[in-house]
């Protein structure tokens, strides 16, 4: 007897715990090591094994057993004949297109122009996200709304808008003043309540938290695990924020994120088709959570968002990059615990190196 696991379900070994989850309907569970041992070999024969067991272990493995056929992650296959019959979990499969992600933070208006969104579309980037980086009125937002139809023929996937809450945008975006054929995703803080409303192509997230951007970015929290198959699979090969992605900060200069220290050129004189060939724009691409102090012990490591930008600055690697555990992340993997990052007395000196001491006094920190 034998266990196949579907191939929507992952499973991953941490320090203490294991984790098992299904990419498919967004189950998650933190499990035993001892079930991690047993389920990760599918080659496992389950009969001979429990005839190896005293009746206390019989029981566990029954136990374990039914939990995996219970929840649906998985079902029993009665000899390895019909085992070799089902083919293995999908392997990550690169999209040709070379820069996929791109975020631009927006002080002024103007920056958002006719000249970026035909760069946009040359590259056939195919996730935008807009954040307004300080308190803009809502006509300077709705100006910038307004650009987003140069890009309806381009190959973007999916747009998101970052910004301040406010009634007058609230009303704007509820009332369908948006002139753009694609799927858009408007997020809104200090909105005094957390809810989530669906207009057409429209997603309207209120968030009751405050941010501050850029410097809010990175924080890890389970409210912000990534379940979806395909991203899952790209953590395994790559860096689950860096890789194919390019941004501009408030001030127009090209970075791999906007909060990463390494510019490429201004885009006032240089093209992001330019800056995308640079070589360091690529040097975090392929830095997985394999490979990262702490997160490489962690049972999460494939369902979290990296972070290069803000980080404990505690380890470098032979090729000098930054493979320290991501600053804002409370979870202890050799515990099991989870604690509040900001008050952790080995992350002060990075949390004052990166100004975020205010973060704290505001009380947005996570």
């Amino acid at each position: 007897m034998f266990l196949k696991l579907y191939n929507s379900v992952q499973i991953t070994a941490g320090a203490r715990h294991a984790l098992i989850y299904d990419t498919g309907t967004g189950f998650l569970r933190i499990i035993p090591k001892g079930l991690f041992n047993l389920i990760a070999d599918e080659r496992t024969d389950y009969t001979l094994l429990r005839n190896e067991m005293d009746p206390e272990n019989q029981t566990i493995l029954n136990d374990y057993l039914n939990f995996i056929t219970s929840h649906k992650l998985g079902f029993i296959v009665h000899d390895k004949k019909e085992l070799g019959y089902f083919r293995n979990a999908s392997v990550f499969k690169e999209n040709p297109t070379f820069i996929e992600y791109i975020i631009i933070d927006i002080a002024d208006p103007a920056l958002f122009s006719s000249l970026i969104t035909e760069q946009i579309s040359d590259l056939q980037i195919k996730f935008l996200e807009i954040r307004i980086v300080k308190e803009m009125d809502t006509e300077g937002v709705a100006e910038i709304i307004s650009k987003l139809a140069l890009l309806n023929h381009s190959s973007l996937h999916e747009i998101s808008v970052v910004a301040r809450y406010s009634h007058e945008l609230h009303s704007r975006i509820r009332e369908g003043r948006i002139d753009t054929d694609k799927f858009i995703r408007f997020t809104l803080y200090a909105a005094g309540t957390d809810a989530e409303e669906t207009f057409g192509p429209v997603i309207l997230h209120l968030i009751k938290k405050e941010l501050i951007i850029p410097i809010s970015c990175g924080c890890i929290d389970l409210k912000n695990f990534n379940l979806s198959h395909p991203f899952s699979l790209e953590s395994k090969a790559h860096n689950s924020c860096l890789y194919k992605k390019i941004s501009i900060d408030q001030d127009g200069y090209i970075r791999n994120c906007p909060s990463m220290p390494q510019s490429f050129g201004n885009i006032s004189h240089t093209s992001l088709k330019e800056a995308s060939q640079a070589t360091d724009l690529k040097k975090y691409w392929n830095l997985t959570k394999d490979t990262i102090e702490v997160c490489k012990d962690c049972e999460f490591r494939y369902v979290c968002m990296d972070c290069r930008a803000y980080t404990e600055r505690t380890h470098t690697n032979s090729e000098g990059l930054d493979i320290s555990k991501p600053l804002k992340c409370g979870y202890d993997p050799y515990t099991g615990k989870w604690e509040n990052w900001s008050t952790h007395p080995l992350k002060q000196d990075a949390i004052h190196y990166y100004g975020m001491q205010d973060l704290e006094i505001s009380g947005t920190k996570a």
